[in-house]
């Protein structure tokens, strides 16, 4: 008997988890809300670093689609998103993997994206209440499709996702910190001009 949804939905939301924590070498900290009225199936944040995490929410396929008899296999995932609960937000984001019942662990790679890049990029339809979105990613070594820059290794799971929240945070304090200087009538900014972009507007200076 094969397992059920719920029972995979669990599994997969703790792999995604112990992923997580080994791979980041235990800095990332992982809790699970009590509720769920926000499509958060984890709060996540850097140990020791308060006031700023990412919301993620998880989902998962069990098998792979080829399509029209090709060689190439394809992660098809399709669920729908009631309208009134569609979050937009830099920090909430969407993990997206493929469970492999036979090796029992996820099957490289799997996919970290943000919640705006996926709304927008996996074939939105609205029906009724809700939004249907589909994502069929190329899971082949060498693929360029619009997936593959988010695609991740398992075992470099931990890492990019540090990756992602650090990054998230600088842009975050860089805004911070622009938007507490008071503005003041007389002063000018101004922006360094890149060579590129000077050598284009006077072509005899470059040389």
């Amino acid at each position: 008997m094969p397992i059920s949804l719920v029972q995979q939905g669990l599994i997969v939301q703790q792999e995604f988890a112990k992923l997580l924590m080994l791979g980041s070498g235990g800095r990332i900290e992982v809790a699970a809300p009590l509720t769920d009225d926000e499509r958060r199936d984890y709060e996540i944040h850097v140990r020791g670093h308060y006031g700023f995490g990412l919301a993620i929410q998880v989902k998962s396929v069990r098998n792979l689609r080829r399509h029209r008899g090709g060689k190439a296999r394809y992660m098809h995932c399709m669920f729908p998103v009631r309208a009134t609960r569609l979050v937009n937000n830099p920090y909430y984001w969407y993990f997206i993997a493929q469970l492999d019942i036979k090796l029992m662990r996820f099957a490289d790679p799997v996919f970290l994206i943000p919640s705006a890049v996926f709304h927008k990029n996996a074939d939105p339809q609205r029906k009724g209440a809700f939004w249907w979105f589909v994502m069929a990613p190329n899971m082949e070594k060498r693929t360029r499709d619009k997936w593959e820059p988010y695609r991740v290794e398992t075992l470099k799971l931990g890492k990019r996702m540090l990756q992602i929240v650090n990054d998230l945070k600088r842009h975050r304090d860089q805004t911070l910190s622009l938007a507490s200087i008071p503005p003041a009538p007389d002063v000018l900014w101004v922006r360094r001009a890149s060579v590129h972009a000077s050598t284009r507007r006077n072509p005899n200076k470059a040389a």
